[in-house]
């Protein structure tokens, strides 16, 4: 679980993130919705950790986050499967097998030797959510990360992330996402200008 109680933040004297208090639950997948600058990024950062409030409380009940927050960067001129590598070796938590199971996952294993910076923004998108959940984290925090999809990917990677569903975290960070041909959310949280706006949780006997 992860709890937020009384949040808030200001970046340069601008309030980014104000008396947000928001609960998520493993089994559940959240959508974070409202305009650009409402808050979304933020709130994501700050669930993870990369940011601090200045007021209030985040009790984290887990260990591990998988995180893809605005444009994955990545080393451009080295290949996707060395980019991964790299990556698992901070941790040191997978091997190569997983690393190319992964690869496979997202359909990028037969480009896996090729340097990053040939990559369309779709296929780093997909490299991106690839390392996001390639040690199969507790929680899993997606900006935007249907952007520049093709179809097939878009189902590829939402597929995905319903089977990963059941003992994880989920939060995804979505501007007009449709929630009514796609009803995979449990809650959906909308804010604008830094704030939680409304609250809605998704009854599973009506999808």
């Amino acid at each position: 679980m992860i709890k937020l109680e009384g949040v808030s933040k200001s970046l340069k004297k601008n309030m980014i993130l104000e008396d947000v208090n928001l609960t998520f639950e493993k089994g559940n997948i959240y959508l974070l919705r409202g305009h650009n600058g409402s808050g979304k990024t933020m709130l994501l950062r700050m669930l993870c950790g990369l940011l601090k409030p200045d007021r209030g409380i985040i009790n984290i009940e887990i260990e591990s986050f998988g995180v893809m927050i605005e444009n994955p960067a990545f080393m451009l001129h080295e290949t996707a499967r060395e980019n991964l590598k790299f990556l698992a070796g901070i941790q040191k938590k997978i091997d190569m097998p997983e690393i190319e199971a992964v690869l496979g996952q997202v359909n990028l294993l037969n480009v896996a030797d090729k340097k990053v910076k040939t990559f369309s923004l779709g296929m780093k998108q997909r490299l991106g959510f690839a390392q996001a959940i390639m040690e199969n984290p507790d929680a899993l925090l997606l900006d935007e990360p249907f952007n520049a999809l093709d179809d097939e990917h878009f189902y590829l990677m939402l597929d995905t992330i319903l089977k990963m569903k059941k003992d994880k975290i989920i939060v995804i960070a979505a501007h007009g996402f449709d929630v009514v041909r796609y009803p995979i959310f449990d809650q959906v949280i909308t804010m604008s200008n830094g704030k939680v706006t409304n609250v809605e949780s998704v009854n599973e006997d009506k999808r």
